[in-house]
């Protein structure tokens, strides 16, 4: 039971790392954004002088 909880953690611990990664850099950041509003929305708080973020989608 333990090494599940175990698991659960580090992935909780690891998921806002690979979110907070913003747009792919030589991909469209505005398909990112729609694809992914949450991390999109995350990362905007963080970088709101990015270009993707003065979107209205983005906010």
């Amino acid at each position: 039971m333990r090494p599940i909880f175990a698991a659960l953690i580090a992935f909780m611990l690891a998921a806002p790392a690979a979110v907070a990664d913003g747009p792919p850099q030589d991909g469209d950041p505005a398909a990112w954004c729609e694809a992914n509003s949450d991390a999109c929305a995350t990362w905007c708080e963080s970088n709101p002088e990015a270009e993707i973020c003065q979107e209205p989608e983005c906010d």
